[in-house]
């Protein structure tokens, strides 16, 4: 799914007086039930949680992929295992700008983690409460 996501609006009809004493008739979107409300909550965390699966099997991948091409490369260009792993540039050591990539990646991944399963929709309470905090101040 590409993130968009059509919603079916249903629509109520309404009479208008006009000056001229005709009766108009236009609809008005009607507000959502709270069955619709829940259906769209419901909707957008499982968006979130296919997001996150999707991150985590890339990542998972990708360093399936990078890990060994790193290893090799290092093995080739230190004539070797490693002695240690440094930045600086002395013969038998590895450079670990794997390590980078791998925590970039984390990085991207818990941040989808997080989105996916600790963020909760905003329920009338607790605008009420934000109210009653903010009045309180006064």
């Amino acid at each position: 799914m590409l993130g968009w996501a059509w919603e079916e609006v249903t629509t109520v009809p309404t009479d208008t007086i006009t000056t001229n004493d005709r009766v108009e008739t236009a609809t008005t979107p009607a507000a959502p039930t709270r069955d619709e409300e829940l259906r769209r909550v419901a909707h957008k965390h499982l968006e979130h949680v296919r997001k996150f699966k999707l991150y985590l099997s890339a990542y998972v991948l990708a360093m399936l992929v990078l890990t060994p091409v790193w290893a090799l490369t290092e093995y080739l260009n230190a004539d070797g295992w490693p002695e240690r792993l440094s930045e600086q540039s002395n013969p038998g050591d590895w450079n670990p700008w794997i390590l980078w990539v791998a925590l970039g990646g984390l990085l991207l991944v818990g941040i989808a983690a997080l989105r996916a399963y600790f963020t909760k929709p905003i329920t009338q309470a607790d605008i009420d409460r934000e109210v009653e905090r903010l009045t309180s101040r006064r």
